[in-house]
């Protein structure tokens, strides 16, 4: 009879997996609070809340963990598929050196943080990693390379919950008068120039046949995957998590440009395995060893970020970067590009929505190859 319960239990859970980003992205539509929350917080709520109520004996913890490591190996290619690489170069290099200064000012924290304050984790390495693919594009870059670096599933967790905390609280600061307290540090944005237009249009393209191209699109990033396992074994004689993780990164940036795989319109389905993984991982999330070691990693990701962005800060003030090409860098490299539409609407300047979105997916490419360059610098 357990075993008929057991069952019911995980085709209930991979349905609810499944289904639920669906509808925390179509809540966030609809709901102004939950809007402001976001479908991938929404996601991990849901996942943490529904992991504690289940009885520890019926917890599917083995499809939770299979969804989580195979979920983002797919979003990644999907993810940045999308994007026009060159054409954005071209049309955006002050962003693009706005983005750089953050990466190099993330590089700088990540590594410091990590190696002052490593007594405070046993995984302080790793964490370090993480944060320096999390600030460098969002939250997809720092789960891969948890995921690569056999980061254990309570800390990934656990720094997923820190950063929610913490960076919804700087989210806040961004969407009411950052730019009025940025603006007295750096220069007033110049007059836009059209540079809104066209960097990458297939972000908001209309797909004819939605469903032949999602399956082309799953096609290609289950082969990125192939390719990259089949290239892992090929060199180090097994599967060596990182070595896939750059493959796949690899991987999504070269099929990019190819206009026809752009056209794909990839970035809403690798989105959507994001949500996917945010609810596997949240499930996994033990909540009493959250509320132990949160202190510790409480500190390293409020270091972490507060330093970059200070330094981003400073480079922005030293290279005289406009505000609101600043503001949305930092957002894109430090979120992702999945807030760039609301604090572009919060500074008042739809100008620099395309810049963002599109140093955000190069975040997703750049990120994975800081953070596993910082982890290997830390362990050492």
């Amino acid at each position: 009879m357990s075993e008929i319960f057991h069952w019911i239990i995980s085709v209930l859970f991979l349905g609810f997996v499944l289904g639920f980003p669906w509808l925390a992205g179509s809540l966030s539509k609809k709901n102004k609070w939950l809007g402001f929350l976001g479908p991938v917080v929404l996601c991990y709520a849901s996942g943490i809340i529904l992991g504690n109520l289940i009885p520890t004996e019926f917890l599917p913890k083995k499809i939770a963990e299979t969804i989580s490591e195979i979920s983002i190996p797919i979003a990644i290619p999907l993810l940045l598929a999308s994007s026009d690489f060159l054409r954005g170069i071209k049309e955006a290099r002050l962003a693009l050196f706005s983005f750089f200064l953050s990466c190099i000012a993330v590089a700088i924290s990540s590594v410091s943080v990590g190696f002052f304050l490593s007594s405070l984790h046993p995984e302080s390495s790793k964490i370090g990693g993480m944060l320096a693919g999390l600030y460098t594009g969002g939250t997809p870059n720092s789960n891969a390379i948890g995921l690569a670096l056999d980061t254990g599933k309570a800390t990934i967790a656990l720094v997923n919950t820190v950063d929610l905390l913490i960076g919804g609280i700087y989210l806040l600061f961004l969407l009411s008068f950052s730019k009025k307290i940025y603006s007295i540090f750096l220069k007033p944005e110049a007059a836009s120039g059209g540079e809104e237009e066209g960097v990458v249009p297939e972000i908001q393209a209309s797909p004819k046949n939605p469903i032949l191209r999602l399956l082309i699109g799953i096609t290609l990033s289950v082969l990125g995957l192939a390719v990259s396992l089949g290239v892992s074994q090929v060199i180090l004689g097994t599967a060596s998590a990182p070595l896939i993780l750059l493959g796949i990164t690899t991987w999504g940036i070269g099929i990019s440009f190819s206009k026809k795989v752009r056209s794909l319109n990839t970035y809403p389905v690798g989105y959507y395995f994001i949500l996917i993984f945010s609810v596997a991982i949240g499930f996994l999330a033990d909540f009493g060893s959250l509320v132990k070691g949160a202190s510790g990693v409480l500190l390293i990701v409020l270091a972490t970020m507060s330093i970059a962005i200070l330094l981003h800060l400073l480079f922005g003030i030293l290279f005289r970067i406009p505000v609101d090409t600043w503001i949305i860098t930092s957002v894109s490299s430090i979120y992702g590009p999945a807030f760039v539409p609301s604090v572009a609407a919060a500074i008042g300047n739809r100008g620099v929505l395309i810049l963002g979105i599109l140093t955000g997916l190069i975040g997703y490419a750049v990120g994975n190859y800081l953070g596993l360059a910082v982890y290997w610098f830390l362990a050492r």
